[in-house]
């Protein structure tokens, strides 16, 4: 993948810099924060080299990439108009308060979520390596790791507090500084010792904020209204030093005063919530949440589920909710495994091989997107697996100990409680074995049929043999599924097409209203606006037919799609037919583009340049 040219090509997709408000990523993903979420064209995003997908939730557009993100964001955040540093810039209120709330959550939680798992993984070896007495509380070794992996969660109010300054727009070290001021030793030591405090003859109510969550996040939003509301009003000459001050000393004791107990209590009750409801039947709630937890993550809602993760931690010192869900990770790589085993499609079998290997390690975007989704079954019965999972989990009790379990078979430590293995642990291994094994089990013997893609009748493949070696290709032809005018692909009026951004290719201006099958292959995609179509030869070429220019606009009217998605047709099978007077007659250019989408695989794409061009004329030549 060329890490710059899929930067610039998703950055113009979703409308440039200009449309763009903030954007971050994760594991997996580009998010968007988009000033007008209508202007990216989702399919348009997804046919970008190194894209395994693109998808609207939680008030972002997030663009899946897979474990190569880290490297496309930093060739996105080098383009102008782009930054990594600079806080997100005043965003329209939009989307229903759910959303908004999933989109802070995300914003907040996301920058440190990663640093949680490892430590989270780092605590969990270093009880595994007590109870095997490869180290002991007292060794050096012991106590330097384990400064390292509880740093985080003692002054987790500073870490949390720095993210939500940058997720509310304030300056992130003031809200830090707040954080800080909550874990600061004095004030612990005098919660611990129950020492009397009170703030102009206010009494404060002290508790212990190292490890909390809920206190620091609505603290920093604080910090940035009232820190917005003084820089509004303040002279420039006076902003920085009094800005900072004024907000530092009206929020921070606004925040010990009413914010920490006030949320501490709301947080506690969250946890004692969450625990009530799993202790109601933890064999049912296994098999319901995580049987769905995959869909949930899909739509980007399992953010509105982090913060009671994290809270039960915090407070409880573990959590059984996401004991039931870690296993759902396998399920959805048992199910990719199966088809990276069974399929005999040149195309999918690197894909499905390389998620299997991305599954283990805790990823499952390219498994999901990549895979088992695309093929509907296969992800429904990995689904189902990983309820059965979740089951055995919540009947043996396992619980999630030290952080949010992350990071595939490197986040099963963190399962291990401080006195040691036990039945929870031992729940937990079960679980994943059986998420994994069933979701194999399933798809391979009924999620997924075991076939190639279509192979023609020996008539076209010779015939197509024979075109070949006529022309002296050495892999395969792509022939006219357009009876018209060739054009070289650089006249077409669309800079996406004619820049050969999109692939290299040609250019039809029809003639009669109909296109054929190029190669005998299948059907990968048919837009519902009917006029564009994806074909996957049996060699592996993937060929894009869109016919005329911004006619998406007509949303399907004039267009008649006579094959669909998953289809498998030979040369010259008819894909669509469209009425070309009434599209022309409506203002719309013709010009159809003929794309190999995944040039980037091919040594060579030549084309043959004709006057004239009928269905069936060798085109394009693939070595």
């Amino acid at each position: 993948m060329n890490y710059e040219k899929t930067a610039k090509e998703v950055l113009k997709s979703v409308g440039g810099a200009e449309n763009v408000s903030s954007v971050i990523h994760c594991m997996t993903r580009l998010r968007f924060k988009l000033k007008d979420s209508s202007l990216p064209d989702k399919e348009q995003v997804k046919r970008i080299d190194g894209v395994i997908t693109a998808l609207e939730s939680g008030g972002q557009f997030q663009v899946v990439i897979g474990n190569d993100v880290p490297k496309v964001y930093a060739e996105l955040t080098k383009l102008p108009g782009i930054s990594a540093e600079a806080g997100p810039v005043e965003e329209e209120k939009k989307g229903n308060l759910f959303s908004r709330f999933v989109d802070i959550i995300s914003g907040v939680f996301m920058p440190v979520v990663g640093v949680l798992a490892a430590v989270g993984i780092l605590k969990g070896l270093l009880s595994l390596f007590v109870t095997f007495h490869w180290l002991t509380a007292d060794m050096g070794t012991y106590k330097i790791l384990y400064a390292t992996a509880d740093a985080l969660f003692y002054f987790f109010p500073i870490f949390l507090g720095f993210s939500a300054g940058k997720k509310f727009g304030g300056n992130p070290y003031l809200s830090a500084l707040i954080g800080g001021a909550l874990v600061y030793p004095t004030m612990v030591a005098a919660f611990n010792e129950g020492t009397a405090l009170t703030f102009l003859n206010i009494p404060v109510v002290l508790l212990n904020y190292t490890s909390s969550v809920i206190p620091i996040i609505i603290g920093a939003y604080l910090a940035a209204v009232v820190e917005k509301f003084i820089n509004k009003y303040m002279p420039s000459s006076m902003k920085m030093f009094f800005v900072p001050l004024l907000t530092l000393i009206i929020v921070t004791p606004v925040v010990f005063l009413a914010v920490g107990p006030v949320s501490t209590f709301v947080s506690d009750q969250l946890a004692a919530g969450s625990l009530w409801v799993y202790g109601l039947s933890p064999l049912i709630a296994g098999l319901l949440l995580a049987g769905f937890w995959q869909s949930i993550i899909i739509f980007g809602l399992h953010w509105a589920f982090i913060p009671i993760l994290i809270n039960n931690i915090m407070n409880k010192g573990f959590d059984p909710i996401n004991g039931m869900l870690f296993c759902t990770i396998f399920a959805q790589t048992g199910a990719t495994f199966a088809i990276a085993l069974k399929t005999k499609d040149k195309r999918l079998k690197p894909i499905a091989t390389s998620a299997t290997i991305a599954g283990f390690m805790g990823i499952t975007e390219p498994a999901i997107y990549g895979v088992t989704l695309p093929a509907k079954k296969p992800f429904i019965l990995a689904s189902i697996a990983g309820g059965l999972g979740g089951a055995v989990a919540g009947m043996f009790g396992t619980n999630n100990y030290y952080s949010i379990a992350g990071g595939g078979v490197f986040g099963i430590p963190m399962f291990i409680g401080p006195e040691g293995v036990d039945k929870g642990f031992i729940g937990l291994l079960i679980s994943v074995v059986v998420a994994f094994v069933g979701g194999f089990i399933l798809t391979y013997l009924f999620g997924y049929k075991n076939a190639a893609p279509a192979q023609a009748d020996s008539g076209h493949r010779a015939a197509d043999a024979s075109a070949q070696k006529e022309q002296g290709t050495s892999e395969m032809t792509v022939f006219s599924p357009l009876d018209g005018e060739w054009i070289p692909l650089s006249e077409v009026q669309d800079e996406a097409f004619s820049s050969g951004a999109m692939g290299k290719g040609a250019a039809i201006v029809p003639t009669a209203g109909a296109a054929y099958a190029p190669f005998s292959g299948t059907v990968h995609t048919v837009f519902k606006t009917k006029h564009a179509i994806g074909m996957i030869s049996e060699e592996g070429a993937e060929i894009l037919i869109h016919i005329g220019i911004n006619t998406v606009k007509l949303k399907g009217e004039h267009f008649t799609a006579i094959v669909k998605e998953g289809d498998t047709v030979k040369k010259g099978d008819k894909l669509v037919e469209f009425d070309l007077e009434a599209i022309q007659s409506a203002g719309y250019d013709m010009t159809t583009s003929v794309l190999v989408s995944n040039t980037a695989d091919y040594a060579e794409i030549s084309v043959k340049e004709y006057g004239h061009v009928r269905p069936g004329d060798p085109l394009i030549f693939i070595k």
